[in-house]
């Protein structure tokens, strides 16, 4: 059976309506009885009450005992149901015996099968009728007198075309979820595609941090902000020394461990509310936000020191180093202003030795902290 077609039959929702439907048909039965009896056959109210309160009793009682069932042991059958609307029908054809009609009652079982959506359980429920009518008819002789061949075979062809009917209201609603699932299906496999192929066109394939594009996208957001709410906001440009040599000596593919091993300390490193991406090449640029200056480099010192003692099997395990130009934006100056700093920070300290950060705020540069009586092994050249 349909998955979703079994959690919307067995919904809470629809088991408490039926439910409700069936205290309803309580007093609705009661009353139609009392009619009939009282306008068609004449009967005075002291004969038919005992019987009607007697029937309420039985089907309050068992009716009682599903919706019991239902709010403290959370059973929801729909076997329950139906049994309940057999056992309806049938004390409403045991009261009324005479009237040819009357037998028409089990139709309801068969439709409330429908809430199952399950051709074998219609089926189930037709068997079922068929044998409580012929069960009734032969326990009882006032419907065996009132019950002509013309109106047996008219019941039994309304049991059928009921059935039918009910098979084919659940072959429909079947067919239609199962259309529906399809297309929710490929509705949210195109969307999954949508947000694969919108991530992998931000993001760098190499090294897996952001590429050119989305960073330049991120960074004027950012300068909209700060120019706003004066976010604080500084850029750092990092850039692989002697990459090329690293390159000509080991490999390219040796040079794409490398590129990779780096923006992975660089991500590991900086907070969540940084930006890492890959500016292009060996060059690698990060956004930091919500900082002061020296808390921004003292991240980029963090990841320069922690590239400088990570050793690479690769380069016979030898490390890289990197010169870091950091700016911090100040207000009104714009995009360009920023990356003229920090480009400018960045030559600076390649041109004066390389593996330090400089921020453009100083003159002088911010040389590399190392520990007394540590002694790194030697770069790759």
């Amino acid at each position: 059976m349909n998955q979703t077609l079994l959690a919307l039959a067995n919904t809470s929702q629809t088991y408490r309506k039926m439910l409700n439907l069936y205290w309803s048909t309580i007093l609705l039965t009661v009353i139609l009885e009392f009619a009939i009896q009282r306008l068609h056959f004449q009967v005075s109210p002291a004969d038919i009450l005992p019987s009607l309160i007697w029937q309420a009793f039985l089907l309050a009682l068992l009716t009682g005992g599903v919706d019991l069932l239902y709010r403290y042991r959370n059973v929801q059958s729909d076997w329950l149901l139906i049994m309940m609307g057999i056992l309806y029908a049938s004390s409403i054809i045991v009261m009324n015996p005479t009237i040819g009609i009357v037998p028409a009652i089990f139709i309801f079982p068969i439709l409330t099968s429908v809430l199952a959506f399950n051709r074998k359980r219609i089926a189930g429920v037709f068997f079922l009728v068929l044998v409580s009518f012929a069960l009734l008819y032969a326990l009882s002789s006032p419907l065996r007198h009132t019950m002509q061949p013309m109106h047996m075979i008219g019941i039994l062809f309304l049991y059928t075309g009921t059935t039918v009917i009910a098979l084919a209201i659940t072959s429909s609603g079947i067919e239609l979820l199962n259309n529906l699932k399809h297309a929710t299906e490929a509705k949210q496999e195109l969307l999954v595609k949508n947000i694969i192929m919108d991530t992998l066109s931000k993001i760098d394939a190499l090294t897996d941090v952001y590429n050119h594009k989305t960073f330049h996208e991120y960074l004027e957001k950012l300068i909209e902000q700060n120019e706003l709410n004066e976010l604080s906001l500084q850029l750092a440009i990092l850039d692989i020394d002697n990459f090329k040599r690293i390159n000509d000596t080991y490999g390219h593919w040796v040079g794409d461990i490398v590129l990779m091993r780096v923006a992975s300390i660089i991500k590991e490193t900086v907070t969540p509310h940084d930006f890492v991406a890959r500016y292009g090449g060996e060059e690698f640029a990060v956004i930091f936000t919500e900082k002061t200056l020296d808390e921004a480099h003292r991240l980029s010192e963090l990841i320069r020191q922690r590239l400088f003692v990570t050793m690479h099997p690769e380069l016979n395990s030898k490390s890289v180093t990197i010169s870091i130009g950091l700016q911090e934006y100040a207000k009104g100056k714009g995009k360009e202003a920023l990356f003229k700093g920090a480009d400018a920070s960045l030559y600076a300290a390649k041109r004066t030795g390389k593996n330090k950060t400089v921020i453009h705020s100083f003159p002088q540069d911010v040389m590399p902290s190392i520990s007394p009586g540590f002694v790194p092994k030697k770069a790759a050249e």
